[in-house]
Order: C-alpha cells, then sequence, then structure tokens
C-alpha cells in the first residue's frame, strides 16, 4: 500500500519538480473524485492550464471560481481553468472536443478520466452505444487516440506524459469477445470484464496511437470505495444498495474520503513510482521503477516466479518505454492471477480483436478513431 503520508510528500514536490504551464484535461471534472483531484493540482502544480470538460455549466463555473484561491506558495490563482461544454455520452461530441483543444494547445501532459453514467438498464444512447460504457470507455478511448499527438509532444519537451483512467484496476475478469459492448452478458460478469477491455484497451492505445519510444504512462485505477454525486443519481435496488454499503463502509472506516481520493489520483498523475516521468521518489520510500518495466531487483519482464523481487511486475505490460498499468485503490498493481490472465487474453490476439471491433463501432457513429 502507498501510505498517504508518503503521498503527500510526493504531492508537495511537484511545484518544484515538475514544469511549470503543465497542460491538462480533466473529463468528468464537475464533480467527484475528478474534481478533487482537479483541485489538488491546482493546489500543487505551478499554473497549470486545466480543460475541464463536462455539461454542468454551474458546477464548472463555482470549480473555476473556487481555483482562484488555490496554489502553492507564491502562485495562488495563478491556474488557469477553462470549461468546454460538451456531451460526453456523444462521441460526435468528444471528437469535437479534441478538436478544439489541438486548435489551442500543442501539447498535453496528464489526462484524467472520471467520467461516467448510473445506467445499468443496458440502454442505448442515440448513438447505438451502451449508455453505461458510453462515459465510461467509449468516450475516454476517442479522447486518448486523438490527443495522443499532444501527449507525444508532451513526453518530448517536458518528459511527463501520462492518461489515468478511473475505473476498477486489478478487477480484471473474463472478458466476453462475442459481446464487448456489454448488452448480453450476466450483470454479474460486467465488472471483470469491463476492467479486461479498459486495461487491454489502453495496451493498444500505447501500441498503436503513440511511438513505442514515447514515454508515455497509462493507468487503469480503482477508486476505491469514495462517496460521491454519483451514487446519488443511481437508480432503483442497485442505487439503494450503492448507497447503503458506502454508509456502512464508511461508519467502519473502510470508506476513502473524497479529499484523500483527489490526492491519491494526482499521485498517480505525478510521482516517478508509475515511471516514466514524474516527481522523484523519495530515497527508501518507494523502490523506483524502471524504463524496462521493471521494479527494482526484477531480472526478467513478465518473468513473476523467477524475478528476484517477491512482488509482482508493477507494470502490466510496456513497450518499449510506454507503461500500461493496472493498480488497485491503493495504487499497486494487481496480482499473477490477473498478470496471468491479461497474458492469455494477449497470446489469443484479443487486443487486436478489441481494436477491430473499436473502429468498427467509431466508424458506425461517424467519427474516426485513428
Amino acid at each position: 500500500m502507498v501510505a498517504l503520508s508518503s503521498i503527500h510528500t510526493s504531492n508537495a514536490l511537484i511545484s518544484t519538480h515538475l514544469p511549470p504551464h503543465l497542460v491538462c484535461v480533466f473529463l468528468g471534472g464537475t464533480s467527484g473524485i475528478g474534481e478533487s483531484t482537479l483541485k489538488a493540482l491546482v493546489s500543487h502544480a505551478v499554473q497549470p492550464k486545466i480543460y475541464l470538460v463536462g455539461r454542468n455549466k454551474a458546477s464548472a463555473e463555482r470549480i473555476i471560481e473556487e481555483c482562484k484561491g488555490l496554489g502553492p506558495e507564491g502562485y495562488a490563482g495563478g491556474a488557469e481553468v477553462i470549461w468546454l461544454k460538451a456531451d460526453l455520452s456523444r462521441m460526435k461530441a468528444v471528437e469535437g472536443v479534441c478538436e478544439e483543444i489541438k486548435k489551442r494547445e500543442s501539447k498535453v501532459n496528464l489526462v484524467l478520466l472520471s467520467t461516467g453514467t448510473p445506467s445499468f438498464d443496458r440502454s442505448l444512447t442515440p448513438e447505438g452505444l451502451h449508455a453505461f460504457l458510453a462515459t465510461a470507455y467509449y468516450d475516454r478511448t476517442l479522447l486518448i487516440a486523438h490527443l495522443a499527438p499532444l501527449l507525444l509532444n508532451a513526453s518530448a519537451s517536458d518528459s511527463l506524459a501520462r492518461v489515468v483512467s478511473v475505473g476498477c484496476g486489478c478487477d480484471e475478469g473474463i472478458i466476453y469477445p462475442t459481446d464487448f459492448p456489454a448488452l448480453k452478458i450476466p450483470f454479474s460478469a460486467i465488472r471483470g470484464h469491463f476492467g479486461t477491455l479498459t486495461t487491454l484497451t489502453l495496451e493498444a492505445l500505447a501500441q498503436n496511437t503513440v511511438d513505442a519510444s514515447a514515454g508515455v504512462t497509462f493507468i487503469h485505477a480503482n477508486p476505491g470505495l469514495v462517496r460521491t454525486p454519483y451514487q446519488d443519481r443511481m437508480t432503483g435496488w442497485f442505487g439503494v444498495f450503492a448507497r447503503t454499503l458506502m454508509w456502512v463502509k464508511k461508519m467502519t472506516g473502510e470508506a476513502i474520503g473524497i479529499e484523500e481520493s483527489g490526492e491519491r489520483h494526482l499521485h498517480l498523475l505525478t510521482s516517478a513510482r508509475y515511471a516514466p516521468g514524474g516527481v522523484p521518489i523519495e530515497d527508501g520510500t518507494l523502490p523506483a521503477i524502471r524504463t524496462n518495466g521493471l521494479r527494482a531487483g526484477d531480472t526478467q519482464a513478465n518473468d513473476l516466479d523467477n524475478a528476484s523481487n517477491s512482488k509482482p511486475n508493477d507494470v502490466i505490460h510496456r513497450t518499449t518505454m510506454n507503461a500500461v498499468y493496472s493498480l488497485d485503490k491503493n495504487g499497486e498493481p494487481a496480482g499473477h492471477n490477473i498478470i496471468g490472465l491479461l497474458n492469455k487474453y494477449r497470446e489469443e490476439g484479443m487486443i487486436d480483436k478489441i481494436w477491430a471491433w473499436l473502429k468498427n463501432e467509431y466508424d458506425r457513429v461517424g467519427v474516426t478513431l485513428v
């Protein structure tokens, strides 16, 4: 587990160890984990420029106003937060947002993706996409693909280009290749299916949208149980269950506070533990992750049983320099079973199958993947 004290120490170094004027994109930042992470970033980074993308104008204006009082010493109010209005359940709107950002910027350093629609009835959007996946998967994948050239530029100029997708890291399970959209598979199987689909899609993006040696980090994060407005929007019996579970976990101390969650996700966005790039790791605090995808002491990639380090390799998959991680709520990597499952799917060509299916889905909707 990455101790909260270590996270605070690392985040406090952002203002002195990362370049000023980081360009950031937040999808789903008008409430919940996105909002708390955005405010944590503004509190620690020197004059960042943040694109806040979403539909809620009132929330966006409130956040922009509150950020005027935040910032590291000497730079309070220095952040520039720009709201871009978009219905992120519509892929054409997502594509439009990407075009607007590309007109304004030549690089993007950090991307946080925390959008979500609490729709569990397999309903479809007007574009014919599974409503739940539209804002938890399709929009995120499309945005990463379109902003890949800007991430590449950021890696070259600032040595920091990173994407964090808030989902269900370390909960990967059986994937259903005959039903990637998850419209027919059992409800109980959706989380495992979605977890694997997300992680392998990040690998596909790392392979197909940026040069293998670009040095871009892709993280599939698991926030744990965090009380956010998302639970309030859940309807029916599942909403009652989710809110009751959250209340119980809060009473037992197992729930994660929203401010802590923001600090933890900022750490994922900025720490060199998830190399390449980031705030250097303190001596004796956390072991460094080398650019070949191994923790200090490891001997061979993907050879967990023979590695000198007793813990599983933190990197689920790494090309020459790009890295993809699947992390649990404590910022720790997947274990042997999940790594083995993902390796099995790679050997079966699942990444190529997902990529081909995605291209067809986006073509049908009328947007372009790459």
